[in-house]
């Protein structure tokens, strides 16, 4: 047959309803067992294809899960994807995932894209803007990872790290192996950028350091600027410290830092890499969690599509400081 095989079509060959296909392709009591397994063969000899759309839209779940993330080439979102993949996966259900190179535009489209797909239920990075993600989304079930909605955040589950102490943390520790003037270039997502600096002047308090607002810069959300802020920083501001608030914008002061034949200099940023290990020179970073982040996710919103009254939590998870 040249034509997309229906149930109709194997009712006919088999010579029964297409009730009794769908019950004994759904292995139902209710035919006998060498007729399911005559009715489930020829199905199969047939190439015929149950329409999962259609079936999910009868009992109302399709075992799928949106992801929504800004930027896939982004080491982090990359390992975040495969740990939610795997994590859903053991759980029974399929991941469709969509990336926003950090538009509004697009996040919205892949949005719109999940709930006409009609995913269980969403794990979302948000980009930033003014989204009512409330009125957006409607009943269907959302998390929130490695950042926080911009607006009216308390009415999702939040899985984050704990981006304050982390950086309080690593700061310390590249003061501690001798840095006495740390600038930082900070991200250019808000709440991030925020939560950090934050971290960052707990560092410079607690070693009794002054905050310098000349060597606290932050980077465009292209990074377009990180390079000049670079040579800005541990040249003309003569930092012998510097934190990279991501890991795009770690990615920038590499390419940049041997053009400028330094002295010695103490360099910390968040997520860690296993190459960083070859290296010239010493690198403290703040290794984020990035299996139990996607595990905790994925467990909350199947807990969420579970019993969707429930009241939304936030999780804030540590990082681990590693030295190179």
């Amino acid at each position: 047959m040249s034509h997309k095989i229906t149930i109709k079509d194997v009712a006919t060959q088999a010579g029964v309803s297409e009730a009794t296909v769908s019950r004994a392709l759904n292995d139902s009591p209710q035919v006998k067992a060498h007729t399911r397994q005559r009715i489930q063969e020829l199905a199969r000899q047939l190439g015929y294809h149950p329409n999962g759309l259609a079936r999910s839209i009868r009992v109302q779940h399709t075992h799928t899960l949106g992801v929504i993330i800004p930027d896939i080439l982004n080491a982090f979102f990359t390992q975040i994807v495969r740990a939610i993949e795997d994590a859903a996966d053991a759980a029974g259900y399929d991941v469709l995932i969509m990336n926003t190179d950090e538009h509004l535009s697009r996040e919205t489209k892949a949005l719109d894209l999940m709930l006409e797909k009609r995913v269980d239920g969403v794990i979302i990075t948000s980009a930033g803007g003014p989204t009512d993600y409330a009125t957006r989304l409607g009943d269907t079930p959302a998390v929130f990872v490695d950042r926080m909605p911009p607006h009216k955040a308390e009415r999702f589950d939040r899985v984050l790290v704990d981006n304050v102490q982390a950086t309080e943390d690593l700061v310390t520790r590249l003061i501690d192996r001798g840095a006495t003037r740390v600038g930082i270039i900070n991200s250019a997502v808000s709440m991030t950028a925020t939560e950090r600096l934050q971290g960052y002047h707990r560092a410079l308090q607690n070693a009794g350091m002054t905050f310098d607002p000349a060597i606290e810069v932050n980077a465009r959300t292209d990074n377009s600027n990180v390079s000049q802020m670079t040579r800005q920083l541990l040249v003309n501001q003569r930092c012998d410290g510097l934190f990279a608030a991501d890991n795009t914008i770690m990615d920038t002061v590499l390419h940049r830092i041997p053009e400028l034949q330094l002295p010695a200099f103490q360099l910390g940023g968040f997520d860690d890499q296993d190459w960083f290990d070859f290296l010239p020179y010493h690198i403290v970073t703040a290794k984020q969690p990035i299996t139990q982040i996607a595990q905790t996710a994925v467990d909350r919103l199947l807990e969420r599509i579970r019993q969707p009254r429930m009241a939304p939590e936030e999780f804030r998870l540590p990082a681990q400081i590693i030295t190179h």
